[in-house]
């Protein structure tokens, strides 16, 4: 039987804070987004979609050169602007696979990608996500102050996310009707019922939104070094 079809969306959205759109910077030449096509292109077998605002439709489409397709949101929730890409698309089959992505995670290893589209190929797996380990203290607040959380059950969500289809078109269709659905594509799957597989993330994939994430990835890429003061003897 023939693979379902994929299609890659690519977010590449300002910041919450502002109207700076970060898959725009640079990194060692290319910008983040640029960086991010070829290999999703190749995972995917197909250009995706870039979903951008209308003030950095232009940017986006002038760095794209031709290579994909720019879609300009009207802004919203992340779920209505998922459900704009839906629409730009054009219908398709319920087991198509929907794999979205975010043009600040371009340093996401191909493998965690082909991992991500692997674990679709269960027919019992409705969506399937990147998960790494949770490392930082969690804390809970309760009547007696806060208690510290059990981590080894926690992970920490990445992207990119593939879900079938027909799942991402009934989160959308309940968004309307359910004002306790997350806003968040895997999120609002768990709350549906739905089979969610995490695999395996990179700690490359974390995102990049300001100049010290930039700092960082260049250090990922050897194009910069740690300039970080060593840890004192004993400390």
């Amino acid at each position: 039987m023939a693979a379902p079809p994929i299609l890659p969306v690519v977010l590449a959205l300002p910041r919450a804070d502002g109207e700076d759109v970060p898959a725009l910077l640079p990194l060692g030449g290319p910008t983040l987004l640029r960086r991010l096509l070829g290999p999703l292109e190749q995972a995917a077998g197909q250009a995706p979609l870039v979903v951008t605002s209308p003030g950095a439709l232009r940017d986006v489409s002038r760095e794209l050169s031709g290579r994909a397709r720019a879609l300009a949101a009207d802004g919203g929730t992340r779920l209505r602007i998922l459900g704009q890409a839906l629409e730009h698309l054009g219908p398709g089959p319920a087991d198509q696979i929907v794999l979205v992505h975010e043009a600040e995670r371009a340093l996401t290893p191909p493998a965690t990608v082909r991992a991500v589209l692997d674990a679709l190929d269960d027919e019992a797996t409705d969506a399937a996500v990147p998960g790494i380990d949770v490392t930082d203290s969690v804390k809970r607040r309760g009547e007696h102050g806060l208690r510290n959380v059990d981590r080894s059950a926690l992970r920490t969500l990445q992207c990119p996310r593939a879900l079938r289809r027909g799942l991402l078109e009934e989160i959308l269709a309940a968004q309307a009707t359910d004002p306790t659905l997350p806003d968040d594509e895997i999120r609002a799957a768990l709350h549906l019922g739905a089979a969610v597989q995490v695999v395996h993330g990179s700690h490359q994939g974390a995102p990049v939104l300001d100049r010290l994430g930039l700092w960082q990835a260049q250090i990922a890429l050897g194009l910069a070094r740690d300039t970080s003061p060593a840890p004192r003897r004993g400390a």
